[in-house]
C-alpha cells in the first residue's frame, strides 16, 4: 500500500530533469489496465525512514511542482511532519535521528526554510478534498515531456486536468482531452488554485500557460453551464 516507487519518482525526476520516470510510474500504475487502478495507494514525498524531500531536492523551488503532483495523483498524500515548511534532515552513519526532531511549532513557523510552502500545501490539501475526481478518478496522461507533464483525472461528470512545469521559465503546452470529459463539446476549464485563470476548450483541445516551477489545476465546465 505504500507507494515507494513514486515516491523515488517524485524527487529524482525534478533533479534529473526527466518527468518521463514519475510519468511512466503513474501510467504503469493507475493508467489503463494499471496494475492499482483504483486502489488508494499511501503517497508520500518523504517519511521517518527516508532523507526529508528538501534535503534531496537539487533546487528548493521544486518543492512547489512536486507537491501539485503529490496532491493531484492517484493516491491518498501525507505530508510528513515539518517537511511542510521545508525542513531538511538526512539519515547520518546509519541513524535516522535526524529526521524525527522535537520541534516548537511557534519557532518552526519564524525561521522555516520555506515559509510560504505550509500555506501552498493547505491551498491543495483544500483543492483535492474538494473534488472526486482527484480523490477517486482515473488517470490518463495528457503531455509528457522533460520538465512538462500533464494528465487528466476523471471521476463521473467531473474531470480535472493537472499540469505541472520544473522549468525556470512559463510553458505553454496544447492539451487534448480525451472524449469522455470533453463535457458536451466546448467547456471552460478553471484553475482552482488561481481562478482568474479561465481557458475555453474548442474540438477537445485547448491551450494552457503553466508557471515557471508551477502547475495548473483546471477543472472543466460543461459549454451549457459556462453560458450561464
Amino acid at each position: 500500500m505504500t507507494n515507494y516507487e513514486c515516491y523515488k519518482g517524485l524527487y529524482s525526476s525534478h533533479n534529473d530533469r526527466n518527468y518521463f520516470e514519475i510519468a511512466y510510474a503513474l501510467d504503469r500504475q493507475f493508467g489503463a489496465g494499471g496494475l492499482y487502478r483504483e486502489l488508494p495507494l499511501y503517497a508520500f514525498a518523504d517519511n521517518h525512514d527516508v532523507d526529508r524531500v528538501a534535503s534531496l531536492l537539487r533546487e528548493p523551488a521544486h518543492l512547489y511542482p512536486l507537491y501539485c503532483l503529490l496532491f493531484t495523483m492517484p493516491g491518498v498524500p501525507s505530508i510528513y511532519y515539518g517537511s511542510e515548511w521545508g525542513l531538511q534532515g538526512r539519515k547520518t552513519r546509519g541513524s535516522d535521528w535526524a529526521l524525527r526532531p522535537s520541534l516548537e511549532l511557534e519557532q518552526v513557523r519564524r525561521d522555516a526554510p520555506r515559509p510560504e510552502l505550509a500555506q501552498a500545501i493547505a491551498r491543495l490539501a483544500r483543492v483535492r478534498s474538494g473534488s472526486a475526481a482527484l480523490r477517486y478518478g482515473t488517470y490518463h496522461q495528457l503531455h509528457v515531456s522533460h520538465e512538462q507533464l500533464a494528465f487528466l483525472r476523471l471521476w463521473q461528470e467531473e474531470a480535472v486536468v493537472a499540469a505541472v512545469n520544473a522549468a525556470g521559465e512559463p510553458a505553454r503546452l496544447e492539451l487534448k482531452i480525451p472524449s469522455e470529459a470533453q463535457a458536451g463539446g466546448a467547456a471552460r476549464w478553471t484553475d482552482a488554485i488561481d481562478p482568474s485563470v479561465s481557458l475555453a476548450a474548442r474540438g477537445g483541445t485547448f491551450e494552457v500557460e503553466v508557471p515557471p516551477r508551477g502547475a495548473r489545476v483546471l477543472s472543466s465546465q460543461p459549454a451549457s453551464m459556462a453560458a450561464t
